[in-house]
């Protein structure tokens, strides 16, 4: 009986710890297991992209994005419960379109969520109004990302300025206003 309850309270122990500290993930996910309506709502939506890995993942993770931290709480908190499904919810495909590194999220409809794609350069018009705005004179990031999804007007421009003080990773719309600042 004492060996009992001390493997309960060893198992106790350890899965409140450990437990705490894991992250959603994203698990890669052979093309064949992906759902047919996804494959074809990204072949239409990128008809000439070449896919580099599909993945199983959430939209915990894709909000969270545990790549680059200046990407971590970038998103509000969920105030909704999240369910939890038998089947995969969603699934990330990373693709070059164009000579461009992209990353689109898919629910396991088809619906496209959202696509983020590495930008070496920012179109004139925004890199002058940067220029121009406080931040100006700010070290910019070498890693870009314009974000485009449903409802938005037009696509987002992402990046991380920096100086002695303080960071800060800024969004920018398509006429070079800044309309987000994160502290980091």
């Amino acid at each position: 009986m004492k060996k009992t309850l001390a493997l309960i309270f060893f198992f106790t122990c350890t899965t409140l710890l450990f437990g705490q500290n894991t992250r959603n993930v994203r698990l890669p996910v052979e093309t064949i297991d992906i759902p047919k309506k996804v494959r074809s709502e990204f072949k239409i939506r990128y008809p000439d992209a070449m896919v580099k890995m599909w993945y199983v993942t959430n939209i915990t993770y894709w909000y969270q994005d545990y790549g680059p931290s200046y990407y971590n709480n970038w998103y509000q908190p969920r105030t909704v419960v999240v369910y939890k499904f038998n089947e995969p919810a969603n699934y990330e495909v990373e693709f070059m379109n164009d000579y461009e590194n992209s990353r689109a999220i898919f629910n396991r409809y088809g619906v496209w969520f959202e696509t983020r794609t590495e930008v070496y350069q920012l179109p004139e018009e925004i890199l002058s109004k940067l220029d121009k705005s406080e931040f100006g004179s700010w070290k910019w990031s070498d890693y870009k990302e314009r974000i485009e999804a449903p409802g938005m007007p037009g696509s987002v421009y992402r990046m991380q300025v920096s100086n002695r003080q303080s960071s800060h990773v800024i969004r920018l719309n398509d006429d070079g206003k800044v309309i987000q600042i994160k502290t980091e």
